[in-house]
């Protein structure tokens, strides 16, 4: 309960933030807007050439980035922004002064600064969802499309869990630019269905850096698409990916001697 209460206040304190510069959630909807277009005028070039991608028909595939996005959305409001500074945060010595607070040291860390201005993108990806749902040969039931959602609310765990273990290594190394660019990059592959990927690459991004599944797998629970046993497993995962990310944290602590 006293760690809710921090991160409510957390919240509160970013809110009154917004409505000082309102400006910024307009130019981050208008960007964020442009961005989807972009990809949805890509998919609209695909279907244009074929009727089905790896087994998905356009609604389906719509759907995939839909969920993505709204994985993206709720790692840029809550999380995304402080793993990105935490490294010259870091170099600061800022670190220094969240150890003495009496709080969760992870959640001051990577919920500090919490963007609700990228809350605009929620807008692009409602629209892109109904986007979707037009394109679907046949409608989603209420139930699985709630399923869908709550998946996509453990692929936001399962981000943040990687993260956090690609954000700790900067304890051992003066700079982790590069890693953190790393998986942001490697994540624009979850915008489409997993099937297309073949062989080791699949398996790689399926089971050892799950990032494939960030949008495809909701999308699969939502139109219920055959995948076995694999949502457990999913669960599975990024139970081990948060216990390890806690884990590597606390061990990446031992050997933080301050930069001050």
């Amino acid at each position: 309960m006293k760690t809710l209460k921090i991160f409510l206040k957390l919240c509160e304190l970013n809110l009154k933030k917004l409505l000082i510069y309102r400006a910024s959630f307009f130019i981050s909807l208008a960007l964020m807007g442009m961005w989807v277009m972009a990809y949805v005028i890509l998919i609209e070039v695909i279907f244009y050439h074929t009727s089905t991608l790896a087994g998905w028909n356009k609604g389906s595939v719509l759907l995939v980035m839909s969920f993505y996005y709204f994985v993206q959305n709720l790692s840029d409001i809550f999380f995304k922004e402080n793993f990105e500074q935490f490294g010259d945060n870091l170099r600061r010595g800022e670190l220094d002064f969240n150890i003495v607070k009496p709080a969760p040291l992870r959640l001051l860390t990577f919920f500090r600064e919490i963007r609700f201005d990228h809350a605009a993108g929620l807008l692009i990806t409602s629209g892109l969802f109904t986007y979707a749902f037009k394109n679907l040969p046949a409608p989603i039931s209420v139930n699985h499309l709630l399923l869908g959602f709550i998946f996509a609310l453990v692929s936001v765990v399962l981000y943040f869990s990687m993260l956090s273990i690609i954000s700790t290594i900067t304890f051992w190394i003066q700079k982790n630019d590069t890693f953190s660019a790393l998986i942001f990059n490697v994540t624009q592959l979850s915008r489409y269905p997993r099937q297309i990927y073949r062989q080791i690459v699949g398996k790689i991004l399926t089971f050892a850096l799950p990032l494939a599944l960030l949008g495809s797998l909701p999308a699969e629970v939502a139109v219920q698409f055959e995948n076995g046993s694999l949502p457990i497993i999913f669960i599975g995962i990024t139970i081990g990916f948060y216990f390890l990310g806690r884990i590597f944290w606390e061990y990446g602590l031992t050997k933080y001697t301050s930069a001050n």
